[in-house]
């Protein structure tokens, strides 16, 4: 007989390949919504409509006279505001995007005010203060900035340095001050933009994450265990071990097995082992 007859001459089958462990990872989606029920939620539309109320006073009788003053003056951030109301608790919880279109508007018309700046720098800058807001708040409700806080400083930082500064130099350093009628315009422009901050510290970040399938590995292992194959030489000697093996605990939990001789081992003579399969061999021709 050769040697090779000594080994079963067929192949193991092909373990079937199991599902992908890694996945192409899709970017998280981001969105924000608003708490309704918040103080600042609130808070923000009643100064939307303080700043509607301030700024039909600013410039009652307006209908008598309509210019196109009256149109960048009155109509164009009333319903900027107007839009801004409806649209807050409509799509507080979804589609919080619907507010960038007031928004862009209403930075429209805060550009449409820089023409009586006579400083052409302080115009240029206020200009380019107005549209970076503007591109920024629309990234946030769409989901492109990851964090609110950008927002809340390009809001704060100008509000807080115009009211510090410039409303208190105009009130200070003018030799006939104004009444308060006529600042009514300015309070309804402040209104807005303090109602917009509120509205950006009342946004509430929501993630949604796209990660790979969690797949266990092992639970293929059943599978493949069954579809290994297995000689019947190394199947005989481990149903003879395990049978061995079984008989050992029954034998030591019924009476403690005597000490044995050091070099010596236990022979089990058991009538139920049978002899191992004689393996058929073809004789090479």
């Amino acid at each position: 007989m050769s040697e090779t007859n000594l080994t079963n001459s067929v192949p193991d089958p092909e373990i079937p390949a199991g599902p992908k462990l890694q996945e192409p990872r899709k970017p998280d989606k981001i969105r924000y919504t608003l708490r309704r029920k918040s103080f600042l939620f609130s808070g923000a539309l009643l100064l939307i409509a303080l700043s509607i109320l301030f700024r039909l006073i600013g410039y009652w009788g307006f209908w008598s006279h309509i210019t196109s003053t009256t149109y960048t003056q009155v109509f164009l951030p009333v319903l900027c505001a107007l839009l801004l109301i409806v649209f807050l608790p409509v799509f507080a919880n979804h589609g919080l995007w619907m507010t960038s279109i007031p928004i862009v508007l209403e930075a429209v018309f805060f550009i449409l005010e820089t023409g009586h700046i006579s400083v052409w720098w302080v115009k240029a800058v206020s200009i380019l203060l107005y549209i970076v807001i503007s591109i920024i708040y629309t990234m946030t409700v769409f989901g492109k900035i990851p964090s609110k806080w950008p927002l809340v400083i390009s809001i704060g930082v100008p509000l807080v340095y115009h009211l510090a500064v410039q409303d208190r130099t105009s009130l200070l350093e003018a030799s006939s001050p104004d009444t308060l009628v006529a600042w009514m315009p300015e309070i309804s422009a402040m209104s807005f933009v303090l109602a917009l901050l509120l509205i950006t510290l009342a946004m509430v970040k929501k993630v949604t994450t796209y990660g790979p399938p969690v797949v266990d590995p092992r639970a293929d292992l059943a599978q493949i265990r069954d579809l290994k194959y297995v000689p019947e030489e190394l199947e005989y000697h481990s149903m003879i071990k395990a049978r061995r093996e079984k008989k050992k605990a029954a034998a030591a939990s019924t009476e403690p097995a005597p000490p044995l001789p050091e070099g010596e081992e236990l022979l089990l003579e058991d009538p139920e082992e049978i002899a191992p399969p004689t393996p058929s061999y073809e004789d090479e021709s």
